[in-house]
């Protein structure tokens, strides 16, 4: 028997229906949502999610937007990304295109890169920390303004890319590159917040960031999170088996030239 979850379109075979009754009826594993049985779909009982979460979110703020300075949907919209991410990356339209998450991710995901460089140039003009003076530090700041929204397309392309291949390799892209894309550049909007935060907020940002694409990607692609988490790790992980390969590799070389020389003196 194949079950689909009617929040976020989940699917799955089940091995043993006779396990399955009324009175314990199966539970998306991606939003909590309990899954009709067949000849259930109209009971509304079993239709809605479990969580208090997702029973009261909206939807995405953004989606409905007045404009892309509308700052009370970027607002509401960031705050579920924040602390609601499975609700809000169930109810995502991966269909609409990434136009939505690119304005989202280019005009306030910049303004987080460039409030964060602006804590940098302050303490460093402050304490001393920076070579240059003031003024050549607050032009080097005004090019970062400049700049920034170039970089951080071509950063959420790559980053979007990479992430899609390794979802692939690990057979957990169950949709396009779009929607990882969406993914990451909402992800990218959401955490700008932290930036007002000074110095702190660069701190929690990275960890924060991979909880949110842990979350994002599997309500995204219908996979579980311990693949996405996987998945985004292999390059670390990966990196690790080399450096340590390159240490082990040079101690043997290491103890092979100190045998090498004790044996020359016997």
């Amino acid at each position: 028997m194949v079950i689909h979850c009617p929040q976020c379109k989940f699917t799955a075979k089940v091995a043993d229906p006779s396990r399955l009754t009324p009175d314990r009826p199966p539970v998306c594993p991606r939003c909590q949502t309990i899954i009709p049985l067949p000849g259930q779909e109209n009971d509304t009982r079993v239709s809605q999610p479990r969580t208090e979460t997702n029973q009261s979110f909206d939807g995405v703020a953004w989606e409905e937007r007045s404009s892309w300075l509308d700052l009370a949907a970027f607002w509401r919209t960031s705050l579920a990304i924040l602390f609601q991410p499975s609700a809000v990356f169930s109810a995502l339209n991966y269909n609409a295109g990434i136009r939505s998450a690119l304005i989202y991710a280019l005009v306030y995901g910049s303004l987080g890169q460039i409030i964060g460089r602006y804590w940098f140039t302050v303490a460093g003009i402050y304490y001393g920390i920076l070579d240059a003076d003031a003024l050549e530090n607050s032009l080097r700041f005004v090019g970062t303004v400049f700049f920034t929204p170039i970089l951080l397309v071509f950063y959420l392309l790559c980053v979007a890319s990479l992430i899609h291949l390794l979802l692939w390799l690990f057979g957990a892209a169950s949709r396009s590159l779009l929607a990882t894309f969406q993914v990451i550049a909402y992800v990218s909007g959401a955490t700008s917040l932290l930036s007002f935060i000074p110095f702190l907020g660069n701190l929690l940002a990275p960890i924060w960031i991979l909880v949110l694409y842990c979350v994002g990607l599997a309500m995204a692609h219908q996979t579980t999170r311990t693949r996405v988490l996987f998945a985004l790790l292999l390059p670390l992980i990966l990196m690790g088996i080399l450096v340590a390969g390159a240490v082990l590799l040079a101690i043997a070389v290491g103890i092979l030239d100190f045998l090498g020389a004790v044996r020359g003196y016997i």
